[in-house]
């Protein structure tokens, strides 16, 4: 379990509670490269 997925997984949980999710994954996917 790398930091980067840590990361990742804690911003979708985040997201997912505020209605969010799709649209921040969507950024987070192209930052990374995903």
């Amino acid at each position: 379990m790398s930091l980067r997925w840590v990361l990742i997984h804690m911003v979708e949980e985040y997201a997912r509670h505020n209605g969010h999710a799709d649209l921040l994954r969507e950024r987070i996917d192209g930052a990374i490269g995903l």
